[in-house]
């Protein structure tokens, strides 16, 4: 991969405004004094399974176009790309510990299978990079706020 292209402005722009609610809400349950935390884990954990369930969906989209994607891969991928939104609502109804837990493990899952996506097909090159460096960032943000629930 050292030879893709740059990230295009625009996805890269839209990637990172995408992970400021991630950064934002999981220092502010550090920062913000403990009456706030419930608060702060409901919109993070929301904010989450919103996001989990739409990068579940480009496999989906990417699956109804793709012209040289055999028939047994569309399925496959149309299949996995429900996954993630039912992952993330089986998360919003575990203890809030357990539910940061499984949001960033279906993010890193997530990355995984986009991974194979682009090794058997020809996906935008930059693609990997930008899911790479988000979910980088997702993944301790949610881990942070697992430690912050768990902790008194």
């Amino acid at each position: 991969m050292n030879n893709d292209p740059q990230i295009p402005p625009l996805p890269l722009r839209l990637g990172a405004g995408g992970l400021v609610p991630f950064i934002v809400l999981a220092g502010s349950l550090w920062a913000a004094p403990l009456d706030y935390r419930p608060l702060l884990l409901g919109w993070l954990s929301t904010y989450a399974a919103v996001i989990l369930s739409f990068i579940g969906a480009l496999h989906w989209g990417i699956a109804m176009v793709h012209r040289n994607m055999t028939e047994s891969n569309r399925a496959l991928f149309m299949t996995w790309s429900v996954v993630p939104a039912i992952a993330a609502w089986v998360a919003l109804l575990l203890p809030e510990t357990t539910r940061f837990m499984v949001l960033a493990a279906a993010f890193a899952v997530n990355y995984a299978v986009d991974r194979e996506l682009v090794r058997r097909y020809s996906i935008t090159p930059w693609f990997l990079r930008l899911r790479g460096g988000l979910t980088a960032v997702v993944v301790p943000c949610l881990l942070l706020a697992a430690l912050r629930a768990f902790l008194p």
